[in-house]
């Protein structure tokens, strides 16, 4: 009884320090997002279309490579750290190096930059639909510019702000990477938790609960994400698709002069922020997968590349990652192609139950999957497919939805006169229909395959290794700039997709979908 009772204590202690940073990393992405869709939205800039396009970075992107990142960038001997000890050196000082990275600061840092992008891009296309009347019209009975985004402006993208912060809270719910490379000692977030209890302890009896516990809550999240989806969707009528004018930074029609000052300062400050804890950690990749260190000296080489490629696990790694991204891509295709069909087919597009269940898997955790599928069919390059697309496939469902929506009615109407059944209309109109919204989906599931760390490390697949498994061990064994030449290959090599079969966008405005 007391045993059981202290860890119940422990339990809701991990649940939570879970609740804790997905919260605090979700209104960091919030707040970072909303600024900078309001300058996409609203500004003209340079840079500007590199930051929407930066909206496929959590999707696309391995948590672990941001892991790197900011090791790279902030670690005890990043280069942060390397400039503030040179600074020292200069002024007669001392510097030991950046420790903030190993707290749970640093994860929700990591975390909220990590994700930023998603809600900038989703909140940025419902701000650009916003007509500007009802704006003017307030300004015209006195209302200041704080009182018109506060009373008209915020409560018109609410729908799309929560649309935004949903899917990211959960993401951060069910991070692992970042948690388990950065969390401090003592503390943990239940999907680490969970794998230590199936993996390294065993203890099936706590593994259990915690995924009972995390499920249920993740539940809750995803009826939530539903309707607000749902309440987005049925609230645009006020919304227009002619996209308004742009100005230059303060330089818009209402803008007075102090306005207009804070505005370039609150611009300034939030493109610091972005390319310090965005684009530095990133940098801080590149960087060093082309740094040698000899001597206590710092030198651009190939040499990370060349010790990669020496080693015969590397290219084994490289072929069994091509090898399960196909796979799983073609499986995630497949699969959403014929569900999204038959949907279509029966004309159920409205009903909830339907569409409720592609966001199902966003309420179940990777490391339960991986542990479930493991118990039925071991661990196997077969169970790592299947988790993959049990996981991925609603994204794949997300695209190929968005370009059979935009087939008319009276289109589908013909095809079924001119076809012999059910089938033969599927192959010879959807499919040709919405070829190319496929080949994005195959692209962005071949990405997230290539970059899942989590679910082969689960697994344990005897004799068998993945780029990102390849890099993470690489990471483990504090071989850092040699896993951010393995990072830079990963990422080349899940790019190849998008590079041969065209740059669809996932964000579809709700006109096409």
């Amino acid at each position: 009884m007391l045993l059981q009772h202290l860890f119940l204590r422990q339990l809701s202690r991990i649940l939570i320090y879970t609740l804790e940073t997905a919260v605090l990393s979700t209104l960091i992405a919030c707040v970072i997002g909303v600024s900078a869709a309001f300058f996409t939205a609203r500004r003209s800039f340079a840079g500007r279309r590199l930051l929407l396009a930066a909206g496929i970075v959590p999707l696309c992107v391995p948590s672990l490579v941001i892991a790197l990142g900011y090791v790279s960038f902030f670690g005890v001997n990043g280069i942060v750290s390397s400039w503030l000890k040179g600074l020292a050196a200069v002024v007669g000082g001392q510097f030991g190096g950046l420790t903030f990275l190993y707290t749970t600061a640093g994860v929700i840092l990591a975390q909220g930059f990590y994700n930023f992008p998603l809600v900038t891009r989703i909140v940025n296309d419902a701000w650009e639909r916003l007509p500007a009347q009802n704006e003017n019209a307030a300004r015209l009975l006195g209302a200041g510019e704080g009182r018109v985004f506060f009373t008209v402006t915020l409560p018109r993208l609410s729908g799309a702000i929560g649309a935004a912060c949903i899917p990211v809270f959960l993401f951060c719910f069910f991070s692992f990477m970042i948690v388990l490379l950065f969390s401090p000692p003592g503390t943990t977030t239940l999907e680490v938790e969970l794998y230590h209890s199936v993996r390294t302890t065993l203890d099936i009896t706590a593994g259990t609960k915690i995924a009972v516990i995390e499920t249920v809550c993740a539940l809750w999240i995803v009826f939530l994400y539903s309707y607000v989806i749902r309440k987005n969707q049925s609230g645009v009528e006020g919304l227009s698709f002619i996209t308004g004018r742009k100005y230059k930074i303060g330089k818009s029609d209402f803008c007075t002069s102090p306005r207009a000052a804070l505005e370039i300062v609150f611009f300034i400050l939030l493109v610091v922020l972005i390319l310090l804890f965005f684009v530095g950690p990133g940098a801080g990749v590149l960087v060093s997968a082309f740094t040698q260190k000899k001597q206590n000296v710092e030198s651009a080489s190939l040499f990370q590349f060349k010790t990669l490629f020496a080693v015969a696990n590397f290219w084994k790694s490289l072929c069994w990652s091509v090898l399960v991204g196909l796979c799983t891509a073609s499986l995630c295709c497949l699969v959403a192609f014929v569900y999204s069909v038959i949907v279509r087919m029966r004309r159920k597009q409205n009903v909830i139950a339907l569409q409720m269940i592609p966001l199902l898997p966003m309420a179940i955790s990777s490391v339960l999957v991986g542990w479930v599928l493991s118990l039925i069919f071991g661990g196997s390059v077969f169970s790592l497919v299947i988790c993959q697309t049990l996981l991925y496939w609603p994204v794949a469902f997300k695209q190929i939805q968005n370009g059979l929506n935009q087939l008319t009615d009276d289109t589908q109407n013909a095809a079924f006169m001119l076809s012999r059944g059910a089938f033969d209309c599927a192959l010879r109109f959807y499919l040709p229909s919405c070829r190319s919204v496929m080949m994005t989906a195959f692209c962005y599931c071949f990405s997230m395959s290539i970059g899942d760390a989590t679910l082969p490390l689960v697994l344990a697949i005897p004799n068998f290794s993945t780029l990102a498994l390849y890099t993470y061990r690489l990471a483990g064994a504090f071989r850092f700039n040699q896993a951010c030449a393995c990072a830079i290959i990963m990422i080349l090599v899940a790019a190849i997709p998008f590079v041969i079969g065209g740059k669809n966008d996932i964000f579809k405005s709700p006109k096409s979908s």
